[in-house]
């Protein structure tokens, strides 16, 4: 057992070093000596690189926090084509979140640079930058952890919580150094996740937004704030930090539907608060990206080049949902009444894929590859829409009708339908609008399973019929049982 703790630890120190070939352009690095990585300017920016390729991989955003979350839930139907994600749809005993090993490699990688940036001499605004985009990351790491591995506050069972997840605070790089935590409680490593974005948000006040979306900056901060608050049902700080990611951000709502559709066309959305970019060589492949996982599309409207496996397509559920916000208006003219539809825009990311794995199915295009390059999309961690629906949600919890009813008519709008007024949306209707936008808004970029999670409410399934009781031990990711056995003070999520 020691050899075995030993070894993945010194992996979590010396993981930490290696930045891949930079999805950000900066110095190509294979490796660095984990002797000197972090003694001066060059290794730390480079380690830096190393958490942000993390995100790349297909445990993190390179395709399960997108794609699990849809199958988990009633956004997302396996057809198995490939046999991928059929296991999470079918919602089998461990057919879950696989981000824990990542997750803590990165945050022991984020440890140590935060640690070399008080050791090591740089300018003042380097080293906030640095720190800056670290703590936001390693918040985002944790939040994830949080997310997948614990109840999320509010949205508990109360004799299944075994709390959050260790707090792991100090860097490792050698067998001495390690320890073996317990979980934290939830609200103390909410804690500590709020106290890493109070910081990030002040160490990045002068990043420019230039920089954005592929690095972190304050908007980015504070957008990611406005999700963790929601979460955490604190209300006016969702407000406050929803509010000032809107206002600081290079990011805008794209108002013109022709425009909302083309921007998931091109390289760099142009609603992305944060981004993933991808290079040419950094291409996840045709058996796991989030173009083969979602569509067998090479190519808009062109069903006779079969691209990729269209592994998880829309629920009947969802696709209704997204049709019923077709509004019929009636207008006078000529002399005669003509009933007109107005389709919400966000149809058009749907289309009729091939035959070639097999039945033709509804399809999710959102990742369809920029470019011409197939199974090769920047990935949109964070859009602008969701800090007016964040704040729309936490408005309405707030008591704040009229507030919150503006940010939804922002989103609403913004698809080419009609403003919705207090009277027609009375008591908890309000809410009820605000979360189908937010579903519609999101479906297939990761949310959905976290949302339904947040409300504490079951995962119900048409095909199968199935409905998942939020008390079910599924509705939690097992932790890797390696873990289990070399840490005697990690208890296992109830049920596995």
């Amino acid at each position: 057992m020691k050899k075995y703790i030993k070894s993945l630890f010194l992996a979590m120190g010396l993981l930490g070093f290696v930045a891949c070939n930079s999805i950000l352009e900066v110095d190509p690095r294979q490796s660095i000596d984990s002797a000197v990585a972090l003694e001066d300017e060059n290794g730390i920016q480079a380690s830096v690189i190393g958490l942000y390729n993390t995100l790349q991989s297909t445990r993190m955003y390179g395709r399960d926090l997108v794609a699990i979350p849809e199958a988990l839930a009633d956004n997302g139907r396996a057809t198995n084509k490939s046999g991928r994600l059929n296991p999470e749809y079918l919602n089998q005993p461990n057919a879950h979140f696989l981000n824990w090993r990542l997750a803590y490699i990165a945050i022991n990688q984020a440890n140590l640079i935060l640690e070399a940036t008080q050791r090591v001499q740089l300018p003042e605004a380097t080293r906030n930058s640095i720190e800056g985009q670290v703590q936001f990351l390693r918040a985002l790491f944790y939040f994830d952890l949080m997310r997948c591995y614990a109840y999320i506050p509010g949205a508990s069972v109360q004799q299944q919580d075994r709390g959050g997840v260790p707090l792991v605070t100090a860097g490792v790089i050698d067998f001495e150094q390690i320890t073996l935590p317990a979980r934290a409680p939830v609200d103390e490593v909410y804690t500590f996740i709020y106290r890493d974005l109070d910081e990030a948000i002040t160490k990045l006040g002068a990043t420019p937004n230039s920089r954005a979306p592929a690095f972190a900056t304050r908007a980015a901060a504070q957008a990611l704030y406005s999700r963790v608050a929601l979460y955490r049902r604190e209300w006016p700080l969702a407000i406050r930090l929803a509010t000032e990611a809107i206002t600081n951000s290079a990011a805008r709502v794209v108002s013109d539907t022709a425009a909302y559709v083309a921007g998931w066309r091109r390289s760099v959305h142009p609603e992305s608060v944060f981004e993933l970019p991808y290079l040419i060589q950094e291409n996840i492949g045709v058996n796991e990206s989030l173009q083969t996982t979602y569509t067998t599309l090479r190519e808009l409207g062109n069903r006779n080049v079969t691209a990729g496996f269209g592994d998880l397509v829309p629920t009947p559920a969802l696709l209704a949902d997204l049709r019923s916000e077709n509004d019929t208006l009636v207008r006078v003219s000529t002399g005669r009444r003509d009933s007109v539809v107005i389709r919400d825009v966000r149809q058009r990311l749907y289309e009729l894929g091939t035959t070639g794995r097999g039945t033709a199915e509804i399809e999710c295009t959102k990742f369809l590859g920029k470019n011409g390059q197939p199974n090769l999309d920047n990935i949109p961690l964070i859009r602008i829409s969701e800090a007016y629906l964040n704040r729309a949600e936490a408005n309405f919890h707030a008591g704040n009708r009229a507030e919150a009813l503006r940010d939804l008519n922002t989103i609403r709008t913004r698809c080419g339908l009609a403003a919705r007024t207090d009277e027609r949306l009375p008591g908890n209707a309000l809410l009820t609008e605000i979360l189908k936008q937010r579903r519609l808004e999101f479906a297939f970029e990761g949310h959905r399973f976290f949302d339904l999670k947040r409300q504490g409410l079951d995962l119900a399934k048409a095909s199968p019929a199935t409905n998942i009781p939020f008390t079910d031990f599924r509705i939690l990711a097992p932790i890797p049982p390696r873990e289990i056995q070399a840490n005697p003070n990690l208890r296992q999520n109830f049920g596995y």
